[in-house]
């Protein structure tokens, strides 16, 4: 056991500019004080986060020679980054950091590598198994989360493998999304809101990234991260919509309803290839789908979800436990809904 882990010299974080890459930044820069590199594909993300204070280096993730050179004098790596490139991106960073021989490399995947609907069987580590579902995120998650573990099954490379569920706090899209809806009016949930939220705070996150740089019985291992109690999407929505004021409209949907719309649409056409097609020809022209009768399916999947994490491994190997409960972090979300415009001061 590792009685005094010693910190890296310096980390670089892909992905810094996003919602859990600036939040880890930040913990880094603080109370942590742990030195660190701020990855970012533009110039204004890497601009913006000097302003904070942060050391920012610009590099595309497919690009090797601009990998190597954001790794110089780093000797650890967290790797935040996502996107459509997802796979090739993790590739190029995974040689790279082994080519460099860093310390230690957090590979950040999550839950949905067993896919958007897993058994019972998903909600421990040693039978929870990673396929391909047809479905484009958990796909690509389920492929990066491979490509890390095979370079430590070949002793390339010191990885942990964490898997969050869903991660929430201050600049959460999904946090965003209920707050919006509500504002507008009215606000929709599936089968009475019974579905399991395995809430995560994005602090709770940042403390185990953080313990996994350093704890040595953590090595070559996949575990969840998630908080103690989940809650269910019924409790998750209406915390944050109860910060609104006057209060929605609640309109309860039939997800096997829904389901059944979704199916209907498109009966030959492979899930995943849809969304890719969809995601691109946005990306071109602006497009947007016209309004559906329904939310989308993959609202309806997440918002259904059977079963809850279980975060033991976690705790025994991270020495990590999660400290803020449901109701601080929703607590902790109303100064950035206020700052957003989102809810009254």
């Amino acid at each position: 056991m590792s009685l005094t882990p010693s910190r890296p010299a310096c980390c670089l974080i892909t992905g810094a500019s996003g919602f859990i890459g600036s939040r880890l930044a930040a913990r880094f820069a603080g109370a942590v004080g742990q030195a660190h590199v701020c990855m970012v594909r533009s110039e204004a993300s890497a601009v913006a986060l000097r302003g904070r204070g942060q050391r920012a280096v610009v590099a595309d993730l497919l690009r090797p020679a601009q990998v190597q050179q954001a790794l110089a004098g780093c000797d650890a790596v967290v790797h935040l980054a996502h996107g459509d490139r997802g796979p090739e991106a993790t590739r190029v960073l995974v040689q790279a950091a082994a080519a460099a021989r860093v310390r230690r490399f957090v590979h950040i995947s999550s839950m949905s590598v067993h896919g958007p609907v897993p058994g019972p069987e998903a909600a421990f580590e040693d039978t929870a198994r990673i396929g391909r579902y047809d479905h484009d995120y958990s796909d690509s998650k389920a492929e990066q989360e491979e490509i890390v573990q095979a370079a430590i099954d070949r002793g390339d490379l010191a990885a942990v493998i964490l898997r969050p569920t869903v991660v929430y706090g201050p600049g959460s899209h999904f946090v965003r999304q209920v707050v919006e809806q509500a504002r507008a009016g009215e606000l929709t949930m599936f089968d009475g809101g019974c579905g399991v939220c395995n809430a995560l705070h994005v602090d709770d996150l940042c403390a185990a990234i953080d313990a996994a740089l350093t704890r040595d019985e953590a090595l070559g291992q996949a575990m969840f991260i998630n908080a103690d109690q989940p809650v269910s999407w019924g409790t998750f929505i209406g915390a944050f919509a109860a910060l609104v004021s006057p209060a929605p409209r609640v309109v309860d949907l039939s997800s096997a309803e829904a389901m059944r719309y979704w199916a209907a649409q498109a009966p030959q056409a492979h899930p995943g290839l849809v969304s890719r097609v969809v995601r691109k020809l946005k990306s071109l022209g602006g497009w947007q789908p016209a309004p559906a009768p329904w939310p989308p399916a993959g609202r309806v999947m997440r918002e259904t979800f059977p079963i809850a994490f279980a975060n033991g491994k976690a705790r025994r190997l991270l020495a990590w436990a999660p400290a803020v409960s449901f109701e601080q972090g929703v607590a902790s979300c109303v100064p950035w809904l206020q700052a957003e415009g989102l809810v009254a001061r």
